[in-house]
C-alpha cells in the first residue's frame, strides 16, 4: 500500500501539537515588515507579530514561499512517502497553489496531488487534519482526495473583526472600503466560504459582536468538528469557555491566526471554524 503524507502552508494555522502528532509538513509563508522578510512561525511568532503590528508606520505585506522551498519540502518526504497531498491556501487569495505546482515538478520521484482548499486559516486546517488522520489510518491518496471533495462544502468560518482597517488596506474584499467609509469603528462579522469573504453582520460593540457570533454558530446545526480561532484576542479564553459549554461533546482545539492572515484581518479577531455534520 502506498504511503501518504500531508503537506500544507503556514496559513492553515494547524495547532502545533496536531502538526507534530499527525506528522504534517508545513511550508512557511513570509511576512515582510520593517525591511525584513520573515518566515511565518520560524522567524516571527504570532505574539510578537501582533505586539508590533499596531505600532508600525507602514503595514506589513505577505509573500508565498518560493517554488524552490516547496521543492525542498517535497524532496524531504522522498523515502518517507510514495504520495503527498498538498492542501493549500485558496487560489482566490494567493498564488500559493501555482507556486507549489512548480516546486512539485522538481521532484518527479514523488507523486504529488495539489488541492485547492478554497479556504484560509482553520478552513484549510480542518482539511489538513482530517486528511492526515485518514493517512494515519492507512487510507489511499484516492480515498483521501474523495473525502476532501465531500468535506469542503461543509466547512464554515465565522469571525468578528475588531476593526476594518486591515481589511480595507488589503484591498482584497470589495465591500470593506464602503463599510469603512460609513463607520470605521463598526465590528464586522464575516463568513469565509468556498473562497469568498462574505459580510454577514455588523454591530457597534465587541460584546454585541460576540453574542451575535455565538447565535450564528448555533444556527449552523449539528457539527462534526469545531475549533476556536483568534488573533491574540485578549478575551479568547472567555469566549472559548462559552463555546465549550455549548458543545461539551466536541474536542475543541484553539488555533491562533498567523501573521499572513493577520496582515489582512488585524489583531483581536475572534471566531470559529466548524465542519457541518450535514452539507
Amino acid at each position: 500500500m502506498a504511503r501518504v503524507r500531508i503537506l500544507t502552508d503556514s496559513t492553515a494555522d494547524v495547532p502545533p501539537d496536531l502538526v507534530a502528532r499527525l506528522n504534517i509538513t508545513v511550508v512557511p509563508a513570509y511576512i515582510q515588515m520593517e525591511g525584513q522578510s520573515l518566515r511565518d512561525g520560524e522567524q516571527i511568532s504570532r505574539a510578537e507579530f501582533y505586539r508590533r503590528l499596531s505600532s508600525l508606520s507602514q503595514l506589513p505585506t505577505t509573500a508565498v514561499p518560493s517554488a524552490h522551498e516547496f521543492a525542498a519540502a517535497f524532496r524531504s518526504l522522498v523515502g518517507q512517502a510514495d504520495e503527498v497531498i498538498a492542501i493549500l491556501l485558496s487560489s482566490t487569495l494567493s498564488s500559493m497553489l501555482s507556486v507549489a505546482e512548480l516546486g512539485s515538478r522538481e521532484v518527479p520521484e514523488l507523486k504529488v496531488h495539489l488541492v485547492d482548499s478554497r479556504q484560509l486559516a482553520m478552513g484549510i486546517g480542518w482539511q489538513v487534519i482530517l486528511a492526515a488522520e485518514a493517512a494515519a489510518r492507512g487510507a489511499t491518496a484516492e480515498e483521501i482526495l474523495a473525502m476532501l471533495e465531500g468535506l469542503r462544502p461543509r466547512i464554515r468560518i465565522l469571525a468578528v473583526l475588531d476593526t476594518v482597517k486591515y481589511l480595507v488596506h488589503s484591498g482584497r474584499v470589495s465591500w470593506a472600503r464602503g463599510l469603512a467609509a460609513r463607520i470605521l469603528q463598526i465590528k464586522p462579522i464575516i463568513e469565509f466560504r468556498e473562497g469568498e469573504a462574505i459580510l454577514v453582520g455588523q454591530v457597534r460593540t465587541r460584546r454585541q459582536a460576540v453574542e451575535r457570533l455565538l447565535e450564528m454558530l448555533q444556527e449552523w446545526g449539528p457539527l462534526e468538528r469545531l475549533a476556536v480561532i483568534h488573533s491574540c484576542a485578549p478575551d479568547w479564553e472567555t469566549f472559548y469557555e462559552r463555546v465549550r459549554t455549548l458543545y461539551p461533546h466536541l474536542e475543541i482545539p484553539v488555533s491562533e491566526v498567523g501573521p499572513v492572515i493577520g496582515c489582512h484581518v488585524g489583531p483581536a479577531v475572534l471566531g470559529v471554524a466548524g465542519i457541518l455534520a450535514f452539507a
